[in-house]
């Protein structure tokens, strides 16, 4: 073995020290994405609250005598769902700012390193062409989570107003009946400005749990697939050229 190749694989082995021991504790250290879990953390408490807002109109409809806001007050109790949904993607989100760090430096890049040394010392391509493919899947899963939240933002920096407006909505809705003895006695009925009021109330609702459902959970899955048909159009065409230099040099050794 010549001096160049000991000295590539010093130095595969240094970067996998080096990514095992520092830069993966410092990907995971949740100080250094600071700014990525508090937008995370202000979007749970967002949905939150709109989760909550829709819960207490619902159960104030139910009490309501008369079935006229049962319908509205039966699609307001179904959104708690969606919020649960939303909420469980962002705390997985939260969860991942961190984790996808410490996964790609700890494991795929070092195992990457360790494979181009295994390609460098047997002589074989295959090892050298598994280990690109690890060292960008480890690229990638590193890449995800921040390219995601950083598009996310950006799209709900668009409708935070609509949003902020709904939840102080929620927070001061008044529903109530009209009635000479008080609210929810026998004798109320459901007034037409009532029933505007909670109906608007529905529609601003909807329109914020869709746009918390896409940048909470479409985003992040659209981001993936564009990163996955990178990498794959990256390797489609890396083979492509690959098979036409065989065949070019094969071509060329054929005699005349």
């Amino acid at each position: 073995m010549n001096l160049k190749k000991i000295t590539v694989i010093v130095i595969l082995l240094l970067v996998a020290v080096i990514s095992l021991t520092k830069i993966a504790p410092t990907a995971a250290n949740p100080a250094n994405h600071k700014h990525s879990i508090e937008q995370t953390d202000a979007k749970i408490a967002t949905v939150m609250k709109l989760s909550g807002g829709a819960a207490a109109a619902s159960a104030t409809l139910s009490l309501l005598p008369g079935d006229l806001c049962t319908p509205i007050s039966e699609q307001l109790a179904d959104l708690a769902s969606y919020f649960l949904l939303i909420l469980s993607a962002l705390y997985l989100e939260k969860f991942m700012i961190t984790l996808t760090g410490y996964v790609s430096f700890s494991v795929l890049i070092p195992a990457a390193c360790l494979l181009l040394c295994g390609a460098i010392l047997f002589k074989k391509k295959s090892l050298s062409d598994m280990a690109t493919r690890i060292g960008i899947v480890g690229i990638i899963i590193f890449l995800i989570v921040p390219s995601s939240i950083w598009l996310s933002d950006k799209v709900y920096q668009t409708q935070s107003a609509k949003i902020e407006s709904t939840v102080q909505e929620s927070d001061n809705l008044d529903i109530e009946g009209d009635s000479d003895t008080g609210i929810l006695s026998d004798l109320t009925t459901i007034t037409t400005g009532t029933i505007d009021k909670v109906s608007t109330f529905l529609r601003n609702m909807l329109e914020s749990l869709a746009v918390m459902i896409v940048t909470a959970c479409v985003i992040p899955v659209l981001v993936f697939v564009l990163l996955v048909w990178i990498v794959k159009t990256i390797f489609s065409s890396t083979a492509f050229n690959i098979d036409k230099l065989v065949i070019k040099q094969e071509n060329t050794d054929l005699p005349d």
